[in-house]
């Protein structure tokens, strides 16, 4: 059980590594627009950044993770909570990392996710 529960603490961590890396990649590359000509010649782009290598790398250990853990729980809790605690973790490093504005009314909504994660979590 303590492994189960180490591993859902995990893959949001490593899930939200990986996002804090494509940020700081896609921030040294500047805006995109969304057409399929940029798409094309953004492509080459990604494999010179080392952030963004090192993103993907992070979702691929991430992705290892999740399949092990899957095959331990059920989908209905597991995915749940990873995601809920994803949205923590990334909301709180984004605001350490990168000065990403937290309102009043997102801290709240935090604290309701938290208490949702409690009722989530397997017991026994």
């Amino acid at each position: 059980m303590i492994i189960k529960l180490l591993l859902l603490v995990i893959i949001p961590i490593l899930t939200t590594t990986g996002q804090l890396f494509f940020k700081k990649g896609m921030m040294g590359l500047g805006n995109l627009s969304f057409s399929f000509a940029t798409i094309l010649s953004f492509i080459p782009r990604i494999f010179q950044s080392g952030w963004l290598l090192t993103g993907i790398f992070i979702f691929g250990v991430d992705f290892l993770f999740y399949l092990f853990v899957l095959s331990k729980l059920q989908l209905n809790i597991l995915y749940p909570t990873m995601v809920s605690a994803g949205i923590i973790v990334l909301a709180v490093a984004s605001w350490l990392l990168f000065k990403e504005s937290l309102s009043l009314l997102q801290i709240w909504g935090i604290i309701v996710i938290i208490f949702g994660i409690f009722l989530l979590m397997p017991r026994g």
